[in-house]
């Protein structure tokens, strides 16, 4: 037996899965976070299958990614042995999480990969017609100003 969604969960599930889809999340992600954020009490798997009407895989995987996210967080049921989530309501802090768990570390990758790339285009001679240098160059400049952007939006999001 299905339940039916409030209109005002089915509001909040495509306000997120918009949200999350921005940042490459799966819409698994935004329709699990958008059930719980409205839901009062803590939720299983079980619930989050039949609510959502998608598959266990997909509400596993969506878990696990906003667990690691720190979105939702395990909560005790007395005489319930079953895994229950929450949503953590704080939602500065799980988008400041996705910048310095997520997006910080992928930029300093990408920091070295295109110091490497700079290297083998450099090999190639700087001249007029070394366009790959040119190019990687201007990706340099925005590389550098993601990576300072990155703390000021962090401040920006705790207060």
């Amino acid at each position: 037996m299905v339940s039916q969604l409030t209109k005002l969960e089915e509001e909040s599930i495509d306000y997120f899965v918009s949200f999350v889809q921005i940042f490459g999340f799966p819409k698994s992600v935004g329709q699990i976070y958008g059930l719980m954020f409205v839901s009062g009490e803590p939720m299983v798997m079980g619930q989050l299958v039949e609510r959502l009407e998608i598959s266990k895989g997909s509400v596993s995987q969506g878990l696990a990614t906003l667990k690691a996210l720190g979105a939702i967080v395990p909560v005790e049921v007395e005489n319930d042995r079953r895994e229950h989530f929450q949503a953590d309501l704080d939602v500065s802090r799980i988008v400041n999480h996705f910048f310095s768990e997520r997006l910080e570390p992928r930029l300093q990758n990408g920091s070295r990969r295109l110091e490497g790339m700079l290297e083998l285009a450099r090999e190639g001679g700087d001249t007029k017609e070394n366009e790959p240098l040119n190019r990687l160059k201007a990706l340099k400049k925005w590389q550098t100003r993601g990576q300072r952007a990155i703390p000021f939006i962090k401040r920006f999001l705790k207060n």
